[in-house]
């Protein structure tokens, strides 16, 4: 009878392939000099490419009375000025 595979995290795989590789110790996995590596900014179990959500900053509401008044362009449209 075949045994049942489970599905791992894709992280965890990483990290458990180069415990592996390094023997086993954790201190050798964060040493490890081999940059060539594919798996090398992987190897702490954590995406080193994920960006964190920042918080949107939150503007202080300004009434339309304190805000500036914009000047108005003038566009030319014509070639020749009057």
């Amino acid at each position: 009878m075949a045994k049942k595979r489970t599905h791992r995290n894709p992280l965890k795989a990483i990290r458990a392939k180069c415990l592996e590789c390094c023997g086993g110790s954790p201190k050798e996995v964060r040493l490890c000099p081999d940059v060539a590596c594919a798996l090398h900014p992987f190897r702490s179990g954590t995406t080193p490419f994920l960006r964190r959500k920042r918080k949107a900053k939150t503007l202080p509401a300004t009434s339309e009375a304190t805000k500036a008044p914009r000047k108005s362009r003038e566009v030319q449209l014509s070639l020749f000025p009057d």
